[in-house]
C-alpha cells in the first residue's frame, strides 16, 4: 500500500501514482487478454488439419489433441479469469483519474469553485480507486459459482464498468 500522508505525498503525487498503478495492470490484462485469444485461435483453428492432413499418430492424433487441450485451457482461462474486462476496467480507472488531475491542473469544474483543491482531488481519487475495486471483486473466480454453473448449467455473470460506475458510489 502507498504512503498517503500529507507530509510525504501531495495530492497530485496520489493521483498520478495511481494513475500509473491502472495503466501497468491495464498493460498486462490487455497483453494477457490478447495472448490467451490468439493461442485460443490458432490451436482452435489448426487442431482439425492436422487431423485431415497429418500423417500417422504424432501428427494426425497427439498434435490435434495437445491443440484441442490447449484451446480449452485458453476458453476457459478467458471465461474464470476474465482479463478482457479487467483491462477495460483499468483502463477506465485511469482514464477517470487522468481527467481528475487534468480538472485539478487546470482548476476546471469542482476545483475551481473550492477552497482546498488539494483535498478534494485526494478525496476523488480515493473515490475513483475503491469504485474500481467495487466492480473489480464481481469478477474474482468464486468456487461456489463455478460449482453452482455447473451444476445447474448456468454461465457465471458478466460484470463491465461503466465510466459512469467508477466515478460515482453506487
Amino acid at each position: 500500500m502507498i504512503d498517503v500522508t500529507p507530509s510525504k505525498t501531495s495530492a497530485q503525487d496520489y493521483c498520478r501514482d495511481r494513475i500509473r498503478h491502472f495503466e501497468s495492470k491495464a498493460d498486462h490484462n490487455k497483453a494477457e487478454a490478447l495472448r490467451t485469444f490468439l493461442a485460443l485461435i490458432f490451436s482452435a483453428l489448426a487442431s482439425p488439419l492436422f487431423i485431415a492432413l497429418g500423417p500417422g499418430i504424432i501428427l494426425g492424433k497427439v498434435v490435434p489433441s495437445i491443440l484441442s487441450s490447449v484451446a480449452a485451457g485458453c476458453a476457459v482461462w478467458l471465461q474464470q479469469r476474465k482479463p478482457q474486462q479487467l483491462w477495460t476496467l483499468y483502463r477506465t480507472t485511469q482514464r477517470r483519474l487522468e481527467n481528475e488531475e487534468i480538472a485539478f491542473r487546470f482548476a476546471i469544474n469542482a476545483y475551481e469553485e473550492t477552497d482546498d483543491p488539494d483535498r478534494m482531488l485526494a478525496q476523488r481519487t480515493a473515490l475513483i480507486c475503491i469504485n474500481a475495486n467495487d466492480l473489480w471483486v464481481p469478477l474474482i473466480p468464486n468456487p461456489d459459482r463455478i460449482v453452482e454453473g455447473i451444476n445447474v448449467g448456468k454461465v457465471t455473470p458478466v460484470v463491465s464498468a461503466s465510466a459512469s460506475q467508477l466515478g460515482e458510489r453506487q
